[in-house]
C-alpha cells in the first residue's frame, strides 16, 4: 500500500512538484519560513537541459488570498456550521471485537511550559440556542447497549487547564461554505482531526478544504489561548481516495500550526496548552474519554466530555463507542489514561496518560444506536505522523 503524501501550493512550483510527486500534504500559501545566502560559490551552467512546457495560468493567485487571520471575522465565525458527522453505510453494528496483531507505536503528551494571559472576552455572541426536538438527547445507553456516560465538563471553567485545553475546535471552509470540527494538539506544533475535516475524500490536491484556525478551549465564542493559523495539512492516502465513504480505515489528518508571539517571544501551541501523546493498534478492548464540540449538545458551544469502553468493531480497520455526539464533534479525541494522576495512584500495566488512541470519524444511519466509530491507528498514523514531524524543525 502507498503511504507517501500529496502536495499543494499556490505556486508554478508546487504544481510542477504536484507532477512529479506522490506525496498527500497541502501547504499555506501565506506561511513562509527564513531563508539564507550560498555559503559556496560553484559553475553556474545555464544550458538548457530541455524547452519547458508553457507554465499553466493559476487562477487562485497569492495576491488575492487574504491571510487565515484576517479571513476568519468574529461574524464569519459566528455563522460558521458544525460539519455534520458521516454515517456509516454498514447501518447498525454488530459487537463483533477484532483487531489487527501488531506492535503498539506511542508517543508521550506534555502539561505546558509557560504561563500566557487567558483572554476570556468573546470574539462573538453566539447564535441562542436551538431546540431540537428530534435530535439525540443526552443519555447513557442506546438500543445496542453500548454503554457511556457524557456530561459537561465540570466546572466548565476545566477547560482552561491541561489536558482539557489542548483539545479545541477547528474552523474552515469547504466550497459550500465554512464549517467547525474539533481537534486536539498531539506535538508542540501539530493537531490531530478527521480526515473527512481536511479533505473531501476524492479529488487529489484539489480535495483539500482551506482557511483552517484552531481554537484550543473555545467556549461560547471566546478564544482564551488565541486562534492558530495553520501552514501545513496532511491526510493519508486511503482517505484521500475512499470518495468519502465511511467507515474508512484511515479517517484522520494532521495540521501544522504557525507559532505566535507572547511578550514578543515565538510560542508553539504545545508549549501554550500542553499536548496529548498518541498510540496506535490500542482501540479494541479499551477505555476512554472523548473530547468534541457536538452541535446536539449545548450547541456546540461548550466542550463536551464522553466515557466508555470498547464496544465492538465497526468493520474496515474502526471501533465503535457508545456515545451520544453528532454533527461538530468529528475530529476529536479519543484520549485513554485522562487526567492527572493523584498521589499514590497505583500503576497498571499502562502507565501513559493522555494518549489518544482515535478520534471520532462516524456514526450510526438512524439516532437510536447512540455510538460512534473510529479508525484504529496504525502504520498510515505513524506514517503521516513522521511526515508532519519532518515538515520543520521543533514540530515534534
Amino acid at each position: 500500500m502507498q503511504k507517501s503524501i500529496t502536495v499543494l501550493k499556490v505556486s508554478f512550483l508546487a504544481a510542477s512538484l504536484a507532477i512529479c510527486q506522490t506525496s498527500v500534504f497541502a501547504e499555506n500559501p501565506q506561511q513562509a519560513s527564513s531563508g539564507a545566502s550560498p555559503t559556496v560559490k560553484v559553475p553556474i551552467n545555464q544550458q538548457p537541459q530541455f524547452t519547458p512546457n508553457k507554465p499553466e495560468v493559476q487562477s487562485n493567485a497569492a495576491q488575492r488570498i487574504n491571510t487565515t487571520q484576517t479571513f476568519w471575522s468574529p461574524e464569519r465565525m459566528r455563522k460558521a456550521k458544525p460539519l455534520p458527522l458521516p454515517r456509516s453505510s454498514n447501518g447498525v453494528v454488530t459487537g463483533v471485537t477484532i483487531q489487527d496483531i501488531g506492535e503498539s507505536q506511542a508517543t508521550s503528551g506534555a502539561a505546558p511550559t509557560i504561563k500566557v494571559p487567558i483572554n476570556q472576552q468573546p470574539l462573538f455572541t453566539p447564535d441562542e440556542p436551538k431546540v431540537q426536538s428530534n435530535g439525540i438527547q443526552p443519555n447513557n445507553i442506546g438500543t445496542k447497549a453500548a454503554r457511556f456516560t457524557s456530561s459537561e465538563l465540570i466546572p466548565l471553567s476545566a477547560d482552561l487547564s491541561y489536558p482539557y485545553a489542548a483539545s479545541g475546535k477547528l474552523f474552515f471552509s469547504k466550497p459550500e461554505g465554512d464549517f467547525l470540527c474539533s481537534a486536539a494538539v498531539i506535538k508542540p506544533r501539530l493537531i490531530l482531526t478527521a480526515g473527512h475535516c481536511v479533505h473531501r475524500g476524492s479529488g487529489g490536491n484539489n480535495g483539500f478544504y482551506s482557511n483552517f484556525l484552531f481554537v484550543p478551549a473555545y467556549r461560547d465564542g471566546a478564544a482564551p489561548y488565541g486562534r492558530w493559523s495553520w501552514s501545513h495539512v496532511i491526510t493519508t492516502n486511503t482517505w484521500i481516495t475512499g470518495n468519502g465513504s465511511e467507515p474508512n480505515a484511515a479517517d484522520y489528518a494532521i495540521i501544522e500550526l504557525s507559532d505566535q508571539s507572547f511578550d514578543g517571544v515565538s510560542r508553539t501551541i504545545g508549549s501554550v496548552v500542553g499536548y496529548f501523546g498518541t498510540k496506535t493498534l490500542d482501540l479494541l478492548p479499551n477505555h476512554v474519554t472523548m473530547l468534541g464540540y457536538p452541535a446536539n449538545l449545548d450547541s456546540g458551544e461548550k466542550m463536551h466530555q464522553v466515557t466508555a469502553g470498547s464496544y465492538g468493531s465497526g468493520a474496515n480497520n474502526t471501533a465503535i463507542y457508545g456515545s451520544d455526539m453528532t454533527g461538530g464533534s468529528s475530529g476529536g479525541p479519543w484520549v485513554q489514561n485522562f487526567g492527572v494522576a493523584a498521589d499514590g495512584q497505583v500503576n497498571g500495566l499502562d502507565t501513559s496518560l493522555n494518549q489518544i488512541v482515535g478520534l471520532t470519524s462516524y456514526g450510526p444511519t438512524v439516532v437510536g444506536p447512540l455510538y460512534q466509530g473510529s479508525s484504529i491507528f496504525d502504520s498510515r498514523f505513524t506514517s503521516i505522523l513522521n511526515s508532519a514531524c519532518a515538515w520543520n524543525p521543533g514540530n515534534c
